[in-house]
C-alpha cells in the first residue's frame, strides 16, 4: 500500500549523476510510461534488495476516455510509478531501463544512500 502523498520523495531518475539520500523508512516515487500496444515500457533492478525494496507499483491510463471508444487503438498509454522504501542502512543502486518493443533503449542509474 503506498504511503499519503506528502510522505512520498519524487526522483526524477531521468537526469545524471542521480544521488539520494534517504533514512530508514523513507519512501521515494519514480514515474515511468507504458504503452503496450505501441512497444514501449520500462523496468527496474534494485542492487541491494536489503537496502532498498520495491514496495508498490501503480499505473493509470493516460486518456481513460479513449479505451472505450470503438475501433480506437493506441489509447492505452499509461502513467507509471514505482514506490520503493528503504528498510536498511547502507549504499546501493536503482538501475531504470527504458524499453522498446522489449529492447533497452536506455538505462539511468540512482546512487541511494540510506543512513
Amino acid at each position: 500500500m503506498k504511503p499519503p502523498k506528502d510522505d512520498v520523495i519524487d526522483v526524477d531518475w531521468k537526469t545524471e549523476n542521480v544521488n539520494v539520500t534517504l533514512h530508514v523508512g523513507d519512501v521515494i516515487r519514480c514515474r515511468f510510461h507504458r504503452h503496450g500496444s505501441v512497444g514501449e515500457d520500462a523496468e527496474f533492478e534494485i542492487g541491494d534488495t536489503n537496502i532498498l525494496m520495491h514496495d508498490d507499483t501503480t499505473t493509470e491510463y493516460t486518456h481513460p476516455e479513449h479505451m472505450k471508444k470503438p475501433g480506437w487503438t493506441g489509447g492505452d498509454g499509461q502513467r507509471g510509478y514505482w514506490y520503493f522504501k528503504a528498510i536498511s542502512s547502507g549504499s546501493t543502486k536503482l538501475t531504470i531501463r527504458i524499453l522498446f518493443r522489449f529492447k533497452v533503449e536506455s538505462t539511468h542509474v540512482v546512487d541511494i544512500n540510506v543512513k
